[in-house]
């Protein structure tokens, strides 16, 4: 996860490019000035390229106010189609979240599906507009057990029930006709403090013109849940 970007922004069209026609090397926009209690928020992106090697990503990211992030999209990994919906401890943004995962401590923030749902198949289009909504669900209490936090990552010990919210992704083609992928992530915090669209790349595929249109995300907060806001203003990094 990058670090939060400054707070200088332009007045933000309806939608926008991230990838070589924007005239812009950023790979990131965030949105400023909004609310630091949104429990959804949801954009539609249009993947117009992505190579076959390597990792093409095309996401949300959310920012809880307990250090942890998740990100969710479809992604094109050394040409197989799937989506991903996972999320980590933030302990400074970047490989320093993957390669410092403490899963005994981190189990008590958060909780990853595993991984059949967490990246689950999923053929979308380039050229189609698909879209993402991560939103609140429930709160559950997780009972005591034997947890893996992420991935193939080990096996852990967790001595107490532990009370979290559900975080629900979901991608589907935004004029409704094809497949809707729904995954879950648990995390402590109820409540999303800010959110960014990116590309990502790697392994291979960077340097190859990645591209997307995005529309500017909208979000509904816990004060007026049923309310739908559209993102003002936006900032590349």
């Amino acid at each position: 996860m990058p670090a939060d970007p400054a707070v200088s922004g332009i007045s933000a069209p309806s939608s926008f490019v991230i990838g070589p026609e924007a005239g812009d090397s950023h790979s990131h926009a965030a949105f400023p000035h909004v609310p630091k209690a949104i429990i959804k928020v949801s954009s539609r992106v249009r993947v117009t390229h992505a190579v076959g090697q390597g990792l093409n990503f095309f996401a949300i990211q959310v920012n809880f106010p307990n250090r942890t992030w998740a990100h969710g999209g479809p992604q094109r990994v050394s040409g197989k189609y799937q989506m991903n919906w996972g999320g980590l401890v933030s302990r400074g943004g970047g490989a320093t979240d993957y390669r410092e995962e403490n899963p005994a401590s981190d189990l008590q923030l958060m909780q990853n599906a595993g991984d059949a749902e967490r990246s689950a198949p999923y053929t979308w289009v380039e050229g189609k507009d698909y879209e993402l909504t991560i939103e609140r669900g429930n709160q559950v209490t997780l009972p005591p057990g034997q947890y893996i936090f992420i991935g193939s990552g080990p096996t852990v010990s967790v001595s107490n029930a532990r009370n979290m919210w559900e975080w629900k992704f979901t991608l589907r083609p935004a004029d409704g006709h094809g497949p809707v992928q729904v995954s879950t992530l648990y995390d402590a915090a109820d409540r999303i403090s800010s959110f960014y669209i990116w590309n990502e790349c790697g392994y291979g595929s960077c340097g190859k013109r990645q591209s997307a249109r995005w529309s500017m995300p909208v979000y509904s907060t816990l004060d007026a849940p049923g309310k739908s806001v559209p993102a003002q203003v936006l900032t590349r990094f």
